[in-house]
């Protein structure tokens, strides 16, 4: 679809995240101008999308490089509300109308993507959670009971759970590399030659 002169892609309305609808609009060079020969001029470089940002008449600040790079990545990086109206500019090929709709849509993929990051930091502190349990479960042998069958003595008001340097190390010398305990025993030996020698 042609709107002054540029490809336009009507709002999806779909339940994409910014991150996807932004990676299948840049691909298919949404809001670039025609080429010579009236044929797609290709897809969006994040070079050529700030350029294009830039260049609106009402955007005097610009956009950085970087934060249209970002947008390009597969991260968590969102969009700002400033910039979402400059993109919505692009995209709507400077039309009124089908900028608007795009703002709309852009708002909230981008709030879609915020509910995503939210559940994923949800997610993944509730397995950082559950790692000590993991690595503790891993250390018990068929013999012995389990550790939901052991009772600890916690206070009602206290923590529920203490620290505990062994259950700590444990878990940093059994779920990381294999090589983290000689690497650790290697810098331990040379840091105490190290001492010896100076004393």
């Amino acid at each position: 679809m042609i709107k002054n002169g540029k490809i336009f892609l009507p709002p999806p309305g779909d339940e994409s995240d910014f991150k996807e609808i932004f990676k299948r609009l840049a691909a298919a060079g949404a809001g670039r101008p025609l080429g010579k020969d009236g044929f797609p001029a290709g897809p969006w470089t994040p070079e050529l999308l700030a350029e294009a940002i830039s260049q609106i008449d009402s955007n005097r600040i610009g956009v950085d490089l970087r934060t249209v790079q970002l947008w390009f990545q597969e991260n968590e990086k969102g969009i700002s509300t400033a910039n979402i109206r400059w993109l919505a500019r692009v995209f709507g090929c400077d039309d009124p109308v089908a900028t608007s709709e795009w703002q709309m849509e852009l708002s909230a993929a981008q709030s879609r993507l915020s509910a995503k990051r939210r559940e994923w930091k949800r997610a993944g502190s509730s397995v950082a959670q559950e790692i000590p349990d993991t690595a503790l479960a891993a250390t018990f042998d068929d013999d012995t009971a389990s550790p939901a069958e052991l009772k600890r003595d916690t206070d009602a008001k206290g923590p529920a759970r203490r620290f505990s340097l062994a259950r700590k190390s444990e878990a940093f010398f059994s779920h990381g590399s294999p090589l983290n305990l000689p690497a650790s025993v290697f810098a331990g030996m040379t840091a105490l030659g190290f001492l010896s020698y100076i004393i």
